[in-house]
């Protein structure tokens, strides 16, 4: 095989971390050409995802432009390999730069990308994560690109508009991501960092880093309207994807992490060496792939490979331990570390556009006879039992507090004993969702001027059929509410002259 490979590292890395993984495509017939931007700067504070892509756009001509008899030429087309926040990079590169023609990009492999956002991306702002990592340069880590990565960044809700999800207005309909177009893979880890100093950044559903739900392209999108007086059944109007519903490849690797990820050639978690072989195979899969038939084949296949690998090594009983047992080298492996998530970007606006910084989010079965929700419907012990157990992380931007992720556990919704197990008769097996705001002053009250009823309610999931599970596995879920803004009768009047 001839065909180029350009590999791109993540947040705070070097080109030295892929120099094995160059050689092991290398010896799988692939001739790489890394460009790495001159190990692009992440870790200096002026420096934005934009300005990075920016560059790359420019070094990539440059290279393209090359005679053909030159060593350092770049082809008209080839493969890109990203790992981390190299995902984030490229992707803005691919819809700032190619809206209105070719991309040269064929196959598009994530490893472990930071799609839609890391855990971890705040505390590198921290003085622990400034001590850690910015030793070399004045302390300073990287703030814009950290802004960029932190969950349910402005920046993700503007990319994902950018290059997954259609709307009106220049480039609003270009499709990037397809069959035959750029064909993205993800690859991801579900199994957490073993030392002990990294495990304490450990999460289930994760691989020490990202979130299997952020790393995966697959988004889904939706507005919730609430205004003109639908408080119990607001507009909701799904975001439409680009090129249609065409399932991107997602493979969950239970026996990697975010380290690992990058390194086929060496064994990862597991002691079975089919599953250590995997990844290296998967990697030489995605990058052989031609055509829009083939694409789809390997979506459905590597989703059935992703479902076995999650909640086959899930599980508290005798029978799944002894499973993990034999499957990964050390003894008493979890089943909670392949739990499947959930993830929601949760983004609160008023009926002008403007950001609500304060809201409060509550999720609660919803009950078979109809009727506005009360206060106390908040604090029934299945609610509860889903904050405390199904609701397994909440987040607000640090710079933009309109913006919430969400973060819930699939497994303890669904499980034996799990939510849906608990509900009593007169609960429906659905779960709402409730939105409350801070009213913004005495003049103007979001939702209604009455004292009760001042709430959103917005069915997300149902047990009993898929056509109700809007909420999918595996993935980040885009939620914009429009909240109304109710004012005083004083605010304007007109009297007789």
């Amino acid at each position: 095989m001839s065909d180029q490979v350009v590999i791109l590292h993540g947040w705070s890395d070097k080109s030295d971390s892929f120099e094995n993984l160059a050689r092991y495509l290398k010896g799988a017939g692939f001739r790489t050409v890394p460009i790495f931007l001159g190990d692009y700067v992440s870790l200096r504070n002026d420096v934005k995802i934009d300005d990075v892509a920016k560059r790359m756009e420019e070094v990539i001509a440059e290279r393209m432009a090359l005679p053909k008899s030159s060593p350092r030429r770049l082809g008209p087309a080839f493969h890109l390999i990203v790992h981390s926040t190299g995902g984030l990079v490229a992707r803005r590169w691919i819809s700032r730069y190619y809206a209105g023609r070719a991309c040269p990009v064929q196959n598009f492999v994530m490893l472990a990308p930071a799609n839609f956002g890391s855990k971890l991306a705040h505390r590198g702002r921290s003085i622990g994560g400034r001590l850690l990592k910015g030793l070399k340069t004045g302390l300073e880590t990287g703030d814009e690109m950290l802004y960029a990565l932190e969950l349910s960044s402005p920046f993700q809700w503007e990319l994902a508009r950018d290059d997954l999800f259609s709307h009106s207005g220049a480039n609003g309909r270009a499709v990037f991501y397809s069959g035959d177009k750029v064909r993205p893979f993800t690859i991801v880890g579900t199994h957490p960092y073993q030392s002990l100093a990294a495990s304490l950044l450990n999460e289930n559903g994760s691989d020490g880093t990202v979130r299997v739900a952020a790393a995966n392209l697959d988004a889904r999108g939706i507005t919730i309207d609430f205004t003109g007086g639908r408080l119990e059944n607001p507009k909701k109007t799904p975001w439409k994807r680009r090129g249609g519903e065409v399932p991107f490849p997602l493979a969950v690797l239970p026996d990697r992490d975010h380290g690992s990820i990058v390194h086929p050639d060496e064994p990862g978690y597991s002691r079975d060496p089919e599953a250590q072989a995997r990844l290296g195979e998967l990697i030489c899969q995605a990058l052989q792939v031609r055509s829009a038939q083939e694409y789809g084949r390997i979506a459905v296949e590597w989703a059935q490979l992703s479902h076995e690998s999650t909640r086959g090594y899930a599980g508290s009983s005798r029978d799944a331990q002894g499973v993990r047992n034999r499957f990964f080298r050390k003894q008493g492996v979890s089943g909670q570390y392949f739990h499947e998530h959930y993830q929601l970007h949760v983004r609160a606006i008023d009926e002008f556009g403007e950001p609500i910084p304060d809201y409060f989010v509550t999720f609660m079965p919803e009950t078979k006879k109809k009727k506005m929700f009360g206060l106390r419907d908040s604090f029934t012990a299945e609610s509860l039992f889903f904050h405390e157990e199904v609701l397994a992380d909440v987040h607000r931007h640090r710079r933009e507090p309109a913006n919430l992720c969400m973060y819930l556990d699939r497994y303890d919704l669904m499980r034996a004993d799990g939510f849906y197990a608990r509900l009593r008769p007169h609960q429906a097996a659905k779960v709402a969702f409730t939105v409350t705001a801070a009213d913004p002053g005495e003049r103007v009250s979001y939702f209604t001027r009455s004292r009760t009823g001042r709430r959103g309610i917005i069915g997300l999931h149902g047990k009993d059929s898929k056509d109700n599970r809007w909420l999918k596995r595996h993935r980040t879920h885009f939620v914009e509410l429009i909240i109304p803004r109710i004012g005083r009768e004083d605010l304007f009047e007109l009297r007789r002259g």
